[in-house]
């Protein structure tokens, strides 16, 4: 799992804004934020991504460059999310929707059987440790609920709820008040 001090991970090719194949950058340099969300459309989710979105302005007057929120779902449905919450907004909304994982069936000295398949948390959410089994209510695995201050690619503040549907250190006063 991330931590502060760690390096944000390149994001993969999966990690869509606004249609599918488009692939976002997250930025080198300056500072900025990540909202990991379990899933667009839940309530939880739905009431605090609103803060970030309503707080887009005081966040930038604190130095934060952009914010992006970070939804394990395709991207159709993160769009449509976007699209009732706040369509105009300067908040990104990110489509973490593909996950792969290699699971090792055998080996000895010579060779390994190596299969691939699908997990549901997607490739971002994997490569920063930050999933979660919610196959019991939401399907598959998801992200937990954070939120990570990155400055010039490293993390310099990572809030992580105890359980998924908690808005505490997550909240965007919270996260206004470690600015």
């Amino acid at each position: 799992m991330i931590s502060v001090g760690s390096s944000i991970p390149p994001a993969p090719e999966s990690l869509w804004v606004e249609r599918d194949n488009n692939t976002v950058s997250l930025p080198s340099s300056g500072k900025y934020i990540i909202v990991g969300v379990p899933g667009a459309f839940t309530p939880p989710c739905s009431s605090q991504v609103p803060g970030y979105i309503e707080n887009y302005d005081k966040l930038k007057e604190k130095g934060i460059s952009a914010a992006y929120v970070v939804a394990v779902n395709d991207i159709f449905v993160v769009n449509a999310w976007k699209e009732k919450l706040a369509n105009d907004s300067g908040v990104q909304f990110l489509s973490d929707s593909r996950g792969m994982i290699i699971t090792q069936i055998s080996s000895n000295n010579r060779y390994s059987i190596l299969i691939p398949h699908i997990r549901g948390a997607g490739e971002f959410t994997n490569s920063v440790g930050l999933g979660f089994d919610a196959s019991g209510l939401l399907g598959n695995t998801r992200s937990k609920r954070y939120v990570a201050i990155v400055e010039d690619g490293k993390v310099v503040n990572l809030q992580v709820e105890d359980e998924a549907p908690n808005i505490t250190v997550t909240h965007v006063d919270k996260v206004l008040g470690s600015l």
